[in-house]
């Protein structure tokens, strides 16, 4: 993160070079909201440093009388813009942590994308592909993704891909590797495992047990002992980021979990006793106060919504 406050520091003050140029031309296009919000009150924050900076009350001669013969006017102005450059870059920094920044690099060529607020985040990738980060999610590309669309995923994540036949997409995740060419795919990375669902399309999913390949409507998952067969994909799979649930007599504990996953208010069973409660209802883009109202009338449950979290006993 430092190092973006650096960068977007010598942008704001008009000092920066083609690559700093083109890291927060990329930045921008992640954040275009944040980067507006940044250069609105660029303006006043601005002033406000200027207003304070050393070198604007800056004793030229004293100062000169304090330092080594050797030092020429050249190395005291780059010790005077480096302070402004801390002052400024302390000050993108402030501004990124209030907008809720999810964007920052990692070294010089790796762009790291995190969504660690509730709720999903919707982002476009260089190469036209859309991703749909769910919440505690973490996604790596290369700067130079159009020539190499590979990816490092870290939670779940869906994504719909440009077809591009001379540059395969290629997830990395720590139980295998998932491989398309045009298609829309769901990835879970769990402790133990990586799910894999296609909505549509084509993948391959891979790791150093063998390969399976996935079509429309199928399901894998890849873990130490290799990659399973592929079955019927969860109706589910998707929900976190639809909003559309499809419930057939399943448990109550699996519910919550499904529910938790697309909804920013959370829910938590205070009975354990309650967990294999079944539930069967459909919902799409439903408020989760309505579905929780027909989860107390059928699982015999009640709700206690006066805190944070809504409770189930």
């Amino acid at each position: 993160m430092n190092e973006l406050n650096d960068i977007l520091a010598r942008y704001f003050a008009g000092e920066a070079n083609a690559d700093d140029t083109q890291k927060v031309e990329a930045w921008k296009a992640w954040n275009p909201e944040e980067f507006e919000a940044l250069q609105k009150s660029w303006s006043s924050i601005d002033n406000d440093l200027i207003a304070d900076l050393e070198f604007k009350t800056f004793d030229k001669k004293a100062a000169w009388n304090k330092v080594e013969p050797s030092l020429n006017p050249e190395q005291e102005t780059r010790v005077i813009r480096l302070q402004f450059y801390k002052k400024v870059a302390a000050a993108c920094a402030i501004l990124l942590i209030g907008l809720g920044a999810f964007w920052y690099l990692n070294g010089t060529s790796t762009m790291v994308i995190t969504n660690d607020t509730a709720g999903q985040k919707e982002l476009n990738l260089p190469d036209g592909s859309q991703v749909w980060l769910a919440e505690n999610t973490r996604l790596e590309y290369n700067s130079d993704f159009n020539d190499d669309r590979t990816l490092k995923l870290e939670g779940e994540a869906f994504f719909e891909v440009t077809k591009d036949p001379d540059h395969p997409f290629v997830v990395h995740t720590t139980h295998g590797d998932i491989e398309v060419l045009g298609t829309a795919f769901n990835v879970s990375t769990k402790e133990n495992e990586t799910v894999v669902s296609v909505d549509h399309g084509r993948v391959a999913v891979t790791n150093e047990k063998g390969t399976v390949e996935l079509t429309i409507g199928e399901s894998t998952s890849a873990n130490s002992e290799g990659v399973a067969d592929p079955k019927p994909a969860d109706p589910n799979f998707d929900a976190w980021k639809t909003g559309t649930f499809v419930f057939d007599g399943m448990p109550l504990s699996a519910v919550l979990e499904l529910l938790n996953d697309h909804y920013t208010t959370k829910i938590k069973l205070a009975n354990d006793s309650k967990n294999d409660e079944l539930y069967t209802g459909s919902w799409e883009d439903e408020s989760i106060h309505t579905i929780i109202q027909s989860i107390t009338k059928t699982c015999n449950v009640t709700a206690d919504s006066s805190g944070a979290v809504i409770e189930l006993r």
